[in-house]
């Protein structure tokens, strides 16, 4: 493991933690969103859960040189794993408790939707949303297996880092949590700037043109709804349900997760599920074409600056070697 390349992602997502934080703290006072102190149970209960973890990856560190020798490799990649699961928790959860309250307080707008453009974009492109979604609607079977696509991503943002950690790859789940944070970054800043509510709400399509896809689209509305007025609305983290709309997350996390998943037996199946997943934001999610566009890039400047990032200190070690 490079550690210079691991620490520089921690650092990144720290520093985007930070970020959000300092943008909640302005916000907040400004807005109707109430923090409900029942976060802070959630926070004290994570961090209990961390406490865990690295105290048994201490204690079996310990008790490593008193093992026979044929259980100390075992025991050595055990010890790694639950290390690596606690750092994972400790970094995830704050990130995602502060994006989230962030996300709903970008919400909290009483600035004119701005749906109507996005719409107009892609009746430029020549994308003609409502009857992409009737074309997609005729084939049960393909819609079944886009809805479960497209549920699969809450699955699959879990399963990849415990995946790396593991198998003893700290790095690539610590590069996996630099690319949520960065992208989730990128994702509220232009949610902040196009307050959207969504295909669905603005094409209303009717009942027979979505009868083999769920709801899921429309799920965000009232919570929407509710923020949008002046009425007190209380956030608690345990309570949150996905809101945004423009870019399409579920984009930019698809590619991240294929991206992420590179040179390890799930690549393959991660290109497959996300390729679906990521028509499926469309019909399944309700986006429009221009917010998976949007959720491509995205992803690609995310990549691009962690990939920055993972590559400096090669760039550095090889420096000297030029100059000698």
């Amino acid at each position: 493991m490079n550690q210079s390349i691991s620490r520089h992602h921690v650092a990144m997502v720290i520093t985007v933690t930070l970020i959000y934080v300092v943008a909640d703290l302005v916000m907040l006072p400004q807005s109707h969103v109430v923090f409900s102190y029942s976060n802070a149970v959630y926070l004290l209960k994570a961090a209990i859960i961390v406490a865990a973890f690295f105290l048994v990856a201490r204690t079996l560190a310990a008790l490593w040189p008193k093992l026979p020798r044929r259980m100390q490799g075992f025991v050595a990649g055990t010890v790694e794993a639950v290390d690596s699961i606690g750092v994972l928790i400790a970094l995830f959860v704050p990130l995602s408790m502060a994006s989230l309250l962030f996300m709903y307080l970008a919400a909290s707008t009483t600035r004119p939707l701005m749906d109507a453009y996005l719409a107009s974009f892609d009746k430029a492109l020549g994308f003609d949303w409502l009857r992409a979604v009737e074309f997609a609607n005729k084939f049960p079977s393909a819609a079944t297996i886009m809805v479960c696509a497209y549920a699969a991503l809450s699955f699959q943002v879990p399963m990849v880092p415990f995946f790396h950690a593991v198998r003893r790859r700290r790095e690539r789940m610590l590069e996996f949590m630099a690319l949520i944070a960065l992208s989730g970054l990128l994702t509220g800043f232009l949610m902040l700037t196009m307050p959207v509510a969504g295909a669905y709400s603005f094409h209303m399509p009717n009942g027979g043109g979505l009868s083999h896809f769920t709801t899921v689209g429309f799920s965000h509305l009232p919570t929407l709804a509710l923020l949008r007025t002046s009425a007190p609305f209380t956030f608690l983290i345990t309570n949150t349900i996905g809101i945004t709309t423009f870019p399409s997350f579920h984009t930019a996390l698809g590619i991240i997760i294929t991206y992420n998943l590179r040179h390890t037996v799930l690549f393959l199946s991660a290109v497959a599920v996300n390729s679906v997943m990521i028509v499926a934001t469309i019909p399944e999610g309700g986006h429009y074409f221009a917010d998976v566009l949007a959720g491509i890039a995205v992803a690609l400047v995310s990549i691009a600056a962690v990939r920055a990032v993972s590559v400096r200190p090669v760039a550095e070690i090889r420096q000297p070697a030029v100059s000698s």
